[in-house]
């Protein structure tokens, strides 16, 4: 029996470590895209903004901080949506979790934008905010989509027309993704 109990312990640590790999290497992928991104981006960014400001060209400011709004908006409520579809302890203590990461994001983003240049630091909350965005992404929110389509029976079968609604909101966003 001790035996049966040790194997179980070694394929739930097991698991866990391959899933925290999942997480650790595509965040690690995305967080060196977006830095990337980053310095190609953020010392243009910088030298407008200090021309708007010495131009006191205000209403373009006013109109790229309200699309950073819109858009930070945006992917809060995309990834805490399925938390809110069933609610739990966990759900509370994810949603707080992303409104704090997405604040030190915009922060260092704001940072980096102000300093005119990519620091270790704001590499670093990249990093780290890209695995919490893929542990919400890949665990919660992909075994929940897994729960809602599957139905209850002997078999284990799946909705087709909740599979269907979801392949087409996935090729809506990626078309989109390509026209932008």
């Amino acid at each position: 029996m001790w035996e049966v109990r040790k194997i179980q312990n070694q394929d739930i640590i097991m698991r866990k470590v391959g899933k925290w790999f999942i997480i650790i290497g595509i965040a690690g992928v995305l967080s060196i895209l977006f830095v990337e991104w980053s310095r190609w981006n953020i010392i243009s960014l910088s030298k407008k903004l200090h021309s708007i400001i010495l131009n006191e060209n205000s209403y373009v400011f006013k109109a790229n901080f309200i699309e950073g709004i819109i858009g930070t908006v945006s992917i809060f409520s995309l990834l805490a949506a399925p938390f809110f579809i069933k609610w739990d302890r966990s759900s509370a203590i994810n949603i707080a979790s992303l409104i704090a990461i997405i604040f030190i994001d915009v922060s260092a983003f704001i940072t980096a934008v102000a300093r005119g240049e990519i620091f270790g630091f704001y590499i670093i909350v990249i990093f780290l905010s890209a695995c919490f965005y893929m542990k919400i992404i890949i665990i919660e929110v992909l075994q929940r989509i897994y729960h809602w389509i599957r139905i209850e029976t002997k078999t284990n079968q799946y909705d087709v027309e909740k599979i269907m609604l979801i392949l087409t909101i996935m090729t809506f966003i990626f078309v989109m993704g390509c026209l932008v």
